[in-house]
């Protein structure tokens, strides 16, 4: 077998499909409780149409739909030998998102991504930190809290950041995210608590850079991890929801590498049961220790 600089397995080849469905979320605004939450989906189908164009280029039949309340029909009467999944949510629902691979494992359908457990556990990641720390991954540490009158763990250490537990895409993440004593602290939980109505994480705030690695698990599994510059709005580097979405134009990519890096990022793929592709957001302190902060196996954005 061999490998290549990616880090990555060459396998045998295998036969394309010859006609694939595109999955992608069904997009209203009244199904999000908020507009940032719409806003990382609203060009749901731009995308996928995207995709698809590409995906005929390579001379397979392929058709996009929405998830909506027709999508078992239409996967049936279309019968496609794949299913492409770019769902991020269900009316809105990221916690739902799981169904759509049952979905297709009903219907004996092939399909692209995590599985429903891998799906599941990417929508909860104080679940994911156990899973991940029990298995030797590194971790913030952290604590989970559902009011922003909870009690705070004395041991944690400031700054602190709190983050949803359930949404990804940098939702929620502001200039004000850096939380330097608990009075800061306690106006961004209500903050996140009352607006995307779920329980926050709070990690300790690990200074330094952030690098994300792209996982490619296929014919020839790779690594790819970068540095996204940011243009320093906030300090350390902090990748806020409106750099990323408002302002992406401006940030830019620098390839990355580290000792041990790599190994650290496949077991993660493994031990939170991602398959075919994923990105997980790592922290890296100034003596170089990592601290896995995130996971993102779903590609239906434009700018993730």
């Amino acid at each position: 077998m061999q490998t290549d600089e990616a880090g990555g397995s060459v396998q045998n080849e295998v036969s394309l499909p010859k006609k694939v469905a595109v999955v992608y979320s069904d997009v209203k605004r009244e199904y999000f409780v908020n507009e940032e939450d719409y806003l990382t989906e609203e060009d749901a189908d731009v995308y996928a149409g995207d995709v698809a164009q590409h995906i005929s280029k390579m001379g397979i039949e392929v058709a996009s739909f929405a998830c909506d309340n027709q999508i078992t029909d239409n996967l049936k009467k279309y019968a496609p030998d794949m299913a492409l999944n770019l769902v991020d949510s269900i009316r809105g629902d990221t916690s739902l998102g799981s169904s759509v691979p049952g979905l297709f494992e009903v219907l004996h359908i092939p399909y692209t991504g995590a599985g429903v457990l891998g799906w599941s556990l990417g929508t909860n990641k104080f679940l994911m930190y156990q899973l991940m720390r029990s298995n030797g991954i590194p971790i913030p540490n952290h604590q989970l809290v559902s009011s922003s009158s909870d009690m705070i763990d004395p041991n944690l250490r400031y700054p602190l950041f709190p983050k949803l537990n359930i949404e990804h895409s940098s939702i929620g993440i502001a200039n004000d995210s850096i939380c330097e004593n608990e009075r800061e602290l306690r106006a961004k939980l209500k903050d996140l608590i009352v607006k995307h109505k779920q329980p926050v994480l709070v990690d300790e705030f690990i200074a330094g850079i952030e690098v994300t690695s792209a996982v490619l698990d296929g014919l020839n599994t790779k690594v790819y991890t970068v540095q996204r510059k940011t243009g320093g709005e906030t300090k350390d580097d902090v990748m806020t929801f409106d750099k990323k979405w408002r302002n992406w134009q401006n940030i830019g990519y620098e390839k990355f590498d580290a000792p041990g890096l790599r190994e650290h990022v496949k077991k993660a793929f493994d031990v939170l049961k991602m398959s075919d592709y994923a990105r997980i957001d790592v922290r890296i302190d100034h003596a170089g220790r990592f601290y896995f902060i995130d996971r993102r196996d779903r590609y239906g954005h434009r700018y993730e």
